[in-house]
């Protein structure tokens, strides 16, 4: 029996994850926040740079949003066609490249570069997925990055800073 056909056996992958990371906050984390979202706020406003005040106010505005909320629990979905997010699916020719970062308990994501320059990279949850059986089954229609062994700098700066 041909290897591709063997494959074409098993089933989909798939798990939910909250729609944002909801992080611990100390009362050091949001004086803090307070201290510089004020200094960038003043900076604005002695500038006369109002765009970038709006800017500030929105910012602040969604991270109160987003404290004040449960996150929504999306699905997602490998597959042979393809991966899905909630309800938008990716077919693998959309995609160029995944790697996984797996170093518990800080991270446990999944990466996919899109060939299209202007999507951002994707990164999604894994938890309690067994990451092994992942990497088996998107390596069957896609390319590995291996010399990719951490995540983005902008995904580990969020995390560290709670954002």
């Amino acid at each position: 029996m041909p290897e591709e056909k063997h494959y074409d056996k098993i089933e989909p992958i798939s798990w939910f994850f909250p729609e944002h990371e909801k992080y611990e906050r100390s009362r050091r984390w949001y004086v803090i926040a307070a201290i510089i979202t004020a200094g960038f706020f003043l900076y604005a406003a002695l500038s006369a740079n109002w765009l970038f005040a709006l800017i500030i106010i929105m910012v602040v505005m969604v991270m109160f949003i987003n404290h004040h909320r449960l996150p929504r629990q999306i699905e997602f979905i490998i597959d042979h066609e393809g991966v899905k997010i909630g309800e938008k699916q990716y077919q693998y020719n959309e995609i160029k490249i995944f790697w996984l970062v797996y170093n518990p308990p800080a991270t446990k994501k999944i990466f996919f570069v899109f060939k299209s320059s202007v999507r951002p990279i994707l990164s999604v949850p894994i938890d309690k997925e067994n990451p092994i059986n992942i990497r088996a089954f998107l390596r069957q229609h896609l390319a590995e990055d291996l010399e990719q062994e951490a995540e983005p700098f902008s995904e580990a700066m969020g995390r560290i800073l709670k954002i």
